[in-house]
């Protein structure tokens, strides 16, 4: 689900990849979710999967300095889901992309919506994360460049 702060723009699809289940479905959405997206933005994921949370904060900007491939056991190997990841680092180049970690269980939220029923739960993540967010923005002076790796 891509919703835009204001509400004025608003994504909500649902699909199925044949024989990929979990992390590499959660990550496929991410990225077409950043792909959908018409327009440089500020992009505020909240996740309560670990593996992308890990993934896009710490992992991309090593992975992507080394093709995408780390040393394991004295060989170089592809990192898990390379071509996905390949892709969500792509889109950093045109898209901020915070990470925050949400307890909520979307997929029973996303459902709970669909069915017009009230979620609290995800909306307060929704809340407290842009609150949060736009703090931090009023405290930044100068903008760094958009795809910049710590």
């Amino acid at each position: 689900m891509l919703r835009k702060a204001d509400r004025q723009f608003e994504i909500a699809e649902t699909d199925f990849e044949p024989n990929h289940f979990g992390d590499r479905v959660a990550l496929l959405a991410l990225v077409r979710g950043l792909e959908a997206i018409p327009e440089p933005s500020r992009v505020l994921l909240l996740t309560p999967s670990r593996y992308i949370l890990n993934g896009v904060r710490y992992g991309l900007c090593n992975w992507e300095g080394q093709g995408f491939e780390l040393e394991r056991l004295g060989r170089r190997v592809a990192v898990r889901n390379h071509d996905l990841w390949a892709r969500v680092a792509q889109a950093r180049q045109f898209h901020r992309i915070t990470a925050k970690y949400s307890e909520s269980g979307l997929r029973e939220t996303f459902r709970q919506e669909q069915q017009g029923l009230s979620v609290p739960s995800i909306a307060d993540d929704i809340r407290e994360a842009l609150n949060e967010t736009q703090r931090e923005l009023e405290t930044i002076n100068s903008l760094e460049p958009l795809a910049a790796c710590a």
